[in-house]
């Protein structure tokens, strides 16, 4: 978390609000987060706002990227100016102003609008570099991951499916919360064998996780935990979840309740009446 539909909304949000504007200046408050030189960001103008995965790129003019990935509870939020006062609380920060307890780091604007990335846990990272920062994985939006890849990627592995969809070197921008309604949808087991599947079921999962991850995108991502859009209000998708986090609610199909069990340090939610165990 957060996972495409988060990151992507984002993404959008920033094109708005920071696409062409300067870098003025940079604060690093809990060095570890931030790799690079931040010498090669300072006087930049912002010329694109691109992702790739859970990770956005910002390319600057000097042809340097500033890459980042939110990990766990990793934020960014935009201000028009300081001491701006949100509407909306932002999670894990005492006060509706910013910087907060949770602030890392900090970008400024010649246009004195600033850049927030807040992350709790610290588990995230800013990083300056030739290159943008790039998962292996295909990104799960992006013309190249279809059904033919899919197959490829599912043939390969016997590892659960689950797990597979969650592998970032294969699939880019699947997380745990769309992996279990992409399933759900799918009517397949999460701890069934990726190999084990027909073809007929990697047709129907490939349809299901592309509309799982457009129903992110359509509610602006989920809101469950640190996640929140740049101007510190929240997504939906959690009042539309399929089975994720519905642990003993009726299935929304058959009113079977749903169950969750963990593995791998994920928890795993499914119905048994819908996703019967035929591993």
């Amino acid at each position: 978390m957060p996972e495409l539909p988060e990151v992507e909304t984002i993404r959008e949000f920033l094109v708005e609000d920071i696409l062409g504007k300067t870098i003025k200046n940079i604060e690093i408050k809990v060095p570890k987060q931030f790799v690079g030189d931040p010498k090669k960001i300072i006087g930049q103008k912002i010329v694109a706002v691109n992702r790739k995965g859970k990770i956005i790129s910002f390319k600057l003019k000097n042809n340097y990227y500033l890459s980042c990935h939110l990990k766990l509870t990793g934020q960014l939020i935009f201000a028009k100016k300081q001491n701006l006062v949100f509407k909306n609380k932002i999670p894990f920060n005492k006060t509706k102003m910013l910087p907060g307890n949770t602030t890392r780091i900090i970008l400024s604007f010649t246009d004195n609008s600033l850049l927030y990335f807040n992350d709790l846990r610290k588990f995230g990272w800013m990083k300056v570099a030739k290159k943008p920062e790039l998962p292996k994985g295909v990104d799960v939006i992006s013309k190249d991951f279809s059904v033919r890849y899919l197959t490829d990627v599912i043939e390969s592995a016997k590892k659960p499916i689950k797990l597979l969809l969650m592998d970032q070197d294969k699939i880019a921008g699947i997380g745990n919360i769309y992996a279990n309604d992409a399933l759900f949808l799918a009517r397949i087991h999460p701890m069934k064998k990726s190999n084990s599947l027909t073809n007929n079921e990697v047709k129907n999962l490939y349809k299901k996780i592309l509309y799982v991850i457009k129903e992110g995108l359509k509610y602006n991502g989920t809101s469950d935990e640190a996640y929140v859009l740049p101007d510190a209000t929240i997504g939906k998708y959690q009042d539309h979840f399929k089975v994720y986090g519905r642990e003993k609610l009726p299935c929304i199909r058959c009113n079977t309740p749903i169950k969750r069990v963990k593995h791998s340090g994920r928890s795993y939610f499914y119905c048994p009446k819908c996703q019967p165990i035929r591993i």
